[in-house]
């Protein structure tokens, strides 16, 4: 069967009964062997269309993908953006579908170029209830908005939002981090804001120094270098060609059970904040408009991010009154690091994450960070947090360093690493964060501890 014939039968069979994807790496679940195999699966007694995850020449550039494997299955209508199989007229409004020039301007969040270490992810279409990536966790944001709705969401925890920072010509000195004195970009009323137009955009380098001209947003995904981010962002809105824009919608109940007021500003803020998001796009190709932006964030491997989520949430610096944490210590720092790691896996899986909002997982921390709004995100892997850092001229800053003596509330937990993870501690982990370990393979991001517990195909009811 040729190449073009398979292509038809997946798009044929696309609103049949279930629908499988691959998300590259590893052995797949139900892998096909051959072109007949394929032509027999989609047109037997199963009713189902097989259905592998597309990978971008960019990420085959990073390792991500093999491109000879099932080469013949990568043709016709993809899985691409974290959508399944779609009706047309579903996801035809969607950001990821909307006509937008592809950009080549110079910029470490233009994840259109080949030399990028981002790609756009769409928040949207994985937990879209039809036919998204994710579609079998989506039920968690009705829960988290509910529990927003009560009182009841992440009590005693630190406030939600996301910084914007509009950059000028905001240029930095590589040698000592000092800002370029590069003239007066402000506008008339002398201010740098969200409503200017920024041309000339990117970032260019001289021998001395580095410019900015963008904005940028950053998410705050807990435990994957954020607070190191919110460094970075406070010294550059610190030039006078620099200004920071925070857009704080949620603070969290002191007071379980009793729902925030919702005041006069609280709702201003909420309002503003939704403005913003309607702004957010890709990185453009000419100029940034009057309020655009570009969203990214940083995401961690989950079974990395849990033991620093643990170490956070057991009284570490920041996390003292949340009211969870000497519970927690109480419940299971005993003996070992191991015994420790086991006993709190157990414990979040039988409580659930919401108990503390540093176990949340990376996809729900994003989507309540912008208020569920459909709006690409340039997701960065955590292994780039440094260069990201180094970009912005902060190489030397680690804000939350859980491995510094005291930083932790108890030596079993500075000590802990994933090499105290046993086989059943470390199922229970890749379980919980199953979304997160799709949504990551489904950017290039290979999550190798979970393969041998999370199935590269999996099937979708339609």
């Amino acid at each position: 069967m040729s190449k073009r014939n398979i292509a038809s039968v997946i798009f044929a069979f696309a609103c049949l009964v279930s629908a499988n994807i691959y998300l590259g790496g590893g052995v797949p679940v139900g892998q096909l062997e051959d072109e007949a195999s394929l032509s027999s699966s989609v047109t037997g007694t199963k009713n189902s269309s097989e259905y592998h995850e597309h990978y971008s020449k960019k990420n085959k550039k990073n390792g991500k993908a093999n491109k000879n494997k099932n080469k013949h299955l990568q043709e016709g209508k993809e899985s691409t953006d974290q959508l399944l199989l779609c009706e047309v007229d579903e996801t035809k409004d969607r950001w990821s579908n909307r006509p937008f020039n592809t950009s080549s301007v110079q910029s470490m969040f233009n994840c259109d170029r080949e030399d990028s270490l981002c790609n756009y992810y769409y928040p949207a279409n994985f937990f879209d209830k039809g036919c998204g990536l994710g579609q079998e966790f989506a039920f968690h944001i009705d829960d988290a908005q509910a529990m927003k709705d009560n009182g009841t969401l992440w009590n005693f925890m630190p406030s939600v939002g996301f910084p914007t920072i509009t950059m000028n010509n905001t240029c930095l000195y590589f040698d000592n981090n000092k800002f370029v004195n590069q003239g007066n970009f402000m506008d008339k009323g002398g201010r740098i804001t969200t409503r200017m137009v920024l041309s000339d955009i990117g970032s260019r380098d001289t021998d001395e120094y580095r410019c900015y001209n963008e904005r940028l947003s950053f998410l705050h995904v807990h435990k994957a270098g954020g607070s190191s981010l919110h460094n970075a962002f406070n010294f550059l809105s610190s030039s006078k060609n620099a200004a920071l824009t925070r857009h704080r919608f949620f603070t969290p109940t002191s007071t379980p059970g009793k729902a925030s007021q919702v005041s006069q500003n609280s709702q201003a803020m909420a309002n503003f904040t939704l403005k913003s998001l309607s702004h957010a796009s890709k990185y453009p190709d000419k100029v940034f408009d009057s309020e655009q932006h570009v969203i990214f964030t940083a995401v961690r491997d989950p079974t990395e991010r849990f033991i620093s989520s643990i170490g956070q949430a057991l009284g570490a610096q920041g996390s003292g009154g949340n009211h969870i944490g000497p519970i927690l210590q109480k419940e299971c720092v005993k003996e070992s690091s191991a015994e420790a790691l086991k006993c709190l896996a157990r414990y979040v899986r039988d409580h659930g994450f919401w108990i503390e909002l540093h176990f949340t997982p990376q996809v729900l921390d994003i989507s309540f960070t912008t208020m569920w709004q459909d709006a690409p995100i340039a997701i960065f892997s955590f292994k780039h947090l440094k260069d990201i850092l180094h970009h912005f001229g902060r190489d030397n800053v680690h804000v939350r360093d859980g491995s510094k003596e005291k930083y932790r509330a108890d030596p079993i937990l500075t000590n802990m690493t994933v090499d105290d993870y046993d086989e059943e501690s470390l199922r229970i982990v890749c379980e919980i964060y199953e979304m997160d370990v799709r949504m990551q393979r489904s950017l290039g991001i290979e999550v190798p501890r979970c393969d041998p517990y999370i199935p590269h195909t999996f099937t979708f009811p339609h």
